[in-house]
């Protein structure tokens, strides 16, 4: 009889713990957390369902928001978010993601200002620029000064300094963000008639300026995506805000 009694108490007990593990939304909570906290992944858009893929994994964060070769790769900073966590911003300043302690994620897109929350998708490698050839960043600079004499009715000169092999990736990613740094500010021309000359250097740390009638940009290859400035960047240096 007691076996009997020892034995119903140990199903009982056991059919709890069984009940309680799946059904224990702390847990699973927690469990979420852990995903979110991985350093690289896509997570989805409460609001839309869209995804995005935000890396971790260097010192500084990269964000892509459309899964299209063409899609700017924002470099973001790590900063102490209000209340804890941590802000993702830009070069200029704009959080872009707040992630929490418990590994909650607010993303404040551009269409979408006052924030939606996101989740942890899946798992995904790391953002590094594509390698380029000598003759794609060539190709990409004549590319550059043909977009520009159309959209200016006027010419400019694109010049760059050689970068290591390992930098052209970055470098041909570069002329990109000034072509979207130019259509960003197409508005804007007066402000920037009398460029005449774009010039790419080598540094330390990325940036943009004007001196005289050049733009000059400055990129640290070694660096990747963080070692360019962000089109928003190049945009305001192009009409003087920097």
């Amino acid at each position: 009889m007691t076996r009997l009694l020892f034995a119903i108490l140990f199903a009982a007990l056991f059919a709890g713990a069984v009940g309680a593990v799946q059904q224990n939304p702390l847990r699973d909570r927690l469990l979420r957390n852990d995903r979110s906290a991985e350093t690289t992944g896509w997570y989805q858009r409460a609001d839309t369902g869209e995804f995005f893929l935000f890396d971790r994994s260097g010192e500084a964060a990269l964000l892509r928001e459309r899964d299209a070769p063409d899609a700017e790769v924002l470099v973001l900073y790590p900063n102490r978010a209000p209340g804890g966590g941590t802000a993702y911003i830009t070069d200029m300043g704009r959080e872009v993601i707040r992630i929490t302690g418990l590994g909650g994620a607010t993303y404040f897109p551009m269409d979408a200002p006052d924030g939606v929350i996101v989740e942890f998708a899946s798992p995904s490698g790391a953002l590094t620029p594509a390698p380029r050839s000598p003759s794609e960043v060539r190709g990409r600079a004549e590319q550059l000064v043909s977009s520009l004499a159309r959209s200016l009715d006027r010419n400019l000169q694109v010049e760059y300094s050689p970068a290591p092999r390992a930098g052209l990736g970055v470098q041909y990613d570069t002329l990109g963000m000034i072509e979207m740094a130019f259509e960003r500010v197409h508005g804007e021309r007066r402000y920037f008639r009398d460029v005449e000359n774009i010039n790419i250097v080598l540094g330390t740390q990325p940036s943009a300026y004007r001196e005289g009638d050049a733009l000059v940009v400055v990129i640290a290859p070694e660096l990747g995506y963080a070692g360019r400035p962000s089109s928003v960047f190049i945009a305001e240096a192009l009409i003087g805000n920097l």
